[in-house]
């Protein structure tokens, strides 16, 4: 280790499936994980529209995402939830900025519960801060 002492985390986010990246599938990310030396400084953060474009339906199915990602790459390697919007449909790899609905299933899914969660949405200071009151809303309502 270069830094005795040294905790940090890497994290490796999902993306949308462009054409022009990797990681992508969950297959992916888990061969870019094998192939580090140090896997145990290695963790995924899921961005929900990036996994929504890519073709992973977690509008309709998020439990079986969440299991399919759990059998791929593994629930304790997720360390943070980048909680996007999508207007494009399920398979679009565009990694545009889903629904109120979905951000609710998310934020209140109970093996994504003591996770991080990072908003980015289009939008000026005001308007962040009404979507993380709304989301605290959806949460505290549980």
């Amino acid at each position: 280790i270069l830094f005795p002492g040294m905790k940090t985390t890497v994290l490796l986010e999902v993306m949308a499936g462009k054409g022009t990246e990797i990681g992508s599938r969950f297959e992916e990310i888990a061969r870019i994980i094998d192939g580090v030396k140090l896997k145990e400084y290695m963790g995924v953060c899921v961005d929900t529209c990036h996994i929504h474009e890519g073709g992973y339906d977690i509008v309709n199915n998020l439990d079986g995402v969440i299991d399919e990602f759990d059998r791929i790459v593994g629930l304790d390697r997720l360390k943070a939830i980048h909680l996007n919007d999508s207007k494009n449909p399920i398979g679009a790899h565009k990694g545009r900025h889903m629904g109120i609905d979905a951000s609710a299933r998310v934020v209140t899914h109970p093996k994504w519960t003591n996770l991080p969660f990072y908003v980015e949405t289009p939008n000026e200071l005001d308007g962040y801060a009404k979507e993380i009151a709304m989301l605290r809303s959806i949460v505290e309502n549980k």
